[in-house]
């Protein structure tokens, strides 16, 4: 199976969005993440809007199985979510982002706050040690499983429409922090489907947020009325 990850990051006064890059390489590497070798993990921080265009043309021309997308900083919404990516303001909508591949899963942690005046168009057109046996029989069971996985668009929101996504300096955004503990909460399983990752980040985002910020934040999702069988992974228990 041919795979790539695309993580994006705009740090521009947020110093947590560094840390949430951090946080989601070393999880996808890891066994529970399926993983990943670091020349299928492409990380821009703070990319020119069109450095960032040329690297999605590139990954969809080469036509991989699988793409992993995230997106952490600073964003909005007008008929889809916009999605600042430098200092200079240069944006791209999550759009740009979607059809990479025909199986995807795409992490969108940003305000989604409606605004009202004109954007810019979008450039684009609508540790337990295992032997290296058995960490290669681990990317194989990844691949396997989301081969197994019918085609699908799946994309993860940290907040809903109208709403902010809030961002701790000291260990970085609220929902990506929480998706990635519950991923690798998989306990007697041998998957995590994205949408049960996703279900119990949103309640501890929730409640942390309301908690700690005193604000509302409620993570929502796109997710395929399938069988659970034939959802996408966003993790592999590496013990079972």
């Amino acid at each position: 199976m041919k795979r790539k990850a695309l993580l994006i990051g705009n740090s521009n006064g947020l110093a947590g969005i560094k840390l949430d890059i951090e946080s989601f390489t070393r999880f996808l590497k890891r066994d529970v993440g399926g993983q990943w070798f670091d020349s299928e993990i492409i990380i821009k921080m703070n990319p020119g809007r069109t450095d960032l265009i040329n690297t999605i043309y590139q990954l969809k021309t080469e036509k991989n199985d699988f793409t992993f997308v995230v997106f952490s900083g600073h964003g909005a919404y007008q008929k889809g979510t916009v999605l600042e990516i430098n200092n200079k303001e240069e944006t791209v909508n999550e759009n740009d982002l979607k059809l990479i591949s025909s199986r995807q899963i795409s992490v969108f942690d940003c305000c989604r706050n409606v605004i009202k005046m004109p954007v810019p168009d979008s450039l684009l057109e609508k540790s337990k040690r295992m032997s290296n046996a058995l960490k290669t029989n681990i990317r194989a069971k990844y691949d396997a499983r989301i081969m197994q996985a019918i085609e699908q668009q799946i994309s993860l929101y940290a907040c809903s429409i109208g709403e902010s996504s809030n961002d701790n300096t000291e260990s970085g955004g609220y929902y990506i922090q929480n998706l990635l503990r519950c991923s690798e909460n998989i306990n007697s399983y041998e998957y995590k489907l994205v949408g049960n990752a996703h279900e119990e980040a949103a309640i501890a985002t929730y409640n942390e947020v309301l908690r700690k910020e005193r604000q509302i934040q409620n993570p929502t999702a796109t997710l395929p009325k399938c069988l659970s069988s034939q959802q996408l992974i966003i993790s592999i228990n590496p013990y079972v």
